[in-house]
């Protein structure tokens, strides 16, 4: 496959709903893990809140996130997001981008915890950032991830996906 196996919806939410979100998604108790990537421990510039079922754990770079119950803002994304792609979700994970140097590098969503018939859904109500997808001997493809826009990932076998930094942010 050559391309990245992804769907991009414009204006998911608009301008108004997305400031809407936003606001109300500003007050969730965001904090900044401590991650491990090959042997080095680091806190990465963004920070991060897990909402979902209550017997979910999510184990990612030797961190483990316990979720809290949804909020009505996460509640509403949530169905929103579910009508769309037809698929059940129990767990999201917010990821705040406070200035342009914060990034997360290369990486696939495949921990053996998530189902990986499911799609991963992406949600963006800030500043536009791009997500870069790569392949081994394949051209990487750039997206740009719009407020308000919903990026859905099929799946998680060939290609990595990154945000990286941006100066003008």
């Amino acid at each position: 496959m050559s391309s990245p196996n992804i769907t991009y919806i414009p204006n998911f939410y608009s301008q108004e709903e997305c400031n809407e979100m936003f606001t109300k998604l500003s007050k969730c108790p965001f904090k900044q893990p401590i991650i491990k990537v090959w042997d080095k421990s680091y806190r990465p510039l963004s920070k991060s809140c897990s909402y979902g079922d209550m017997d979910i754990e999510y184990e990612f770079s030797g961190h483990c996130e316990l979720p809290l119950p949804c909020n009505r803002t996460l509640s509403i994304i949530k169905s929103d997001v579910e009508k769309t792609t037809g698929f059940e979700y129990n767990f999201v994970l917010l990821d705040v981008y406070e200035s342009g140097q914060a990034k997360i590098g290369a990486h696939k969503d495949d921990e053996p915890s998530l189902d990986q018939s499911v799609d991963i859904a992406t949600l963006s109500f800030g500043a536009c950032r791009d997500m870069i997808f790569s392949k081994k001997g394949c051209k990487s493809v750039r997206q740009a991830l719009e407020a308000g826009s919903l990026l859905l990932m099929h799946d998680q076998k060939e290609w990595t996906h990154a945000i990286p930094p941006l100066s003008l942010v």
